[in-house]
């Protein structure tokens, strides 16, 4: 596999790793792993990362909680203290912006623990995913913050595919512009599998699994 260093056209001290190759997921086959390892857990890069997503929201959007997906916790603890930062423009100056990140219980549903449901119900939500490929991570974890009694006030992502998942907008660092080459598709309309391209590894959140 052959791989390229993408830097952010935001800031340039954001940088990934993208591995060209044919990798499986749990929802979907892509033509690039995009390794966010440094930002998800160096702080430096973290910060960086949650200063260029808090743009999108400091100056419009009241959020009490940031909900985390796909170890984005690093990411989101930044985040929230750059939405409450001491500013008097921003809508959340002061707030005490919660940081909590779902479960899977044992049928693989999304949940919340009791002692959690008080930073979700009746709260505005944002909701960061490192990355955003077909959507469907994202609508299950919509579905349980609509369950759970939160109002989504956004998306927010390291890398999104799409730019709305069911017409709330990803507000995104990197996008497949920034990825020469990049696709994404469902497991029956995957076209490295129909050119007879072989499977080179399973990706999820935590990494890949190279296939021998």
């Amino acid at each position: 596999m052959s791989s390229m260093i993408i830097k952010s056209r935001e800031a340039n001290d954001l940088k990934l790793t993208a591995y060209h190759g044919h990798f499986v997921t749990r929802h979907s086959h892509n033509s690039h792993y995009l390794d966010i390892t440094r930002m998800k857990h160096e702080c430096a890069m973290a910060d960086i990362a949650a200063a260029s997503l808090a743009n999108h929201y400091v100056y419009e959007k009241e959020i009490d909680t940031v909900v985390c997906l796909d170890g984005s916790e690093v990411i989101g603890t930044f985040l929230a203290g750059r939405l409450a930062k001491n500013d008097r423009f921003s809508v959340n100056s002061g707030r005490n912006v919660y940081v909590v990140t779902p479960e899977y219980d044992s049928n693989g549903q999304l949940i919340f623990r009791d002692n959690l449901t008080g930073m979700v119900s009746g709260k505005n939500v944002l909701l960061l995913i490192s990355t955003v490929n077909s959507g469907k991570t994202a609508r299950r974890a919509m579905e349980c913050i609509e369950y759970y009694g939160g109002s989504l006030q956004g998306i927010a992502a390291v890398f999104s595919a799409i730019a709305k998942v069911d017409e709330v907008p990803v507000m995104s660092i990197f996008s497949p512009e920034d990825i020469p080459g990049y696709m994404t598709s469902l497991v029956p309309d995957c076209p490295l599998c129909r050119a007879g391209q072989k499977i080179d590894a399973l990706a999820n959140s935590y990494g890949f699994s190279v296939l021998k």
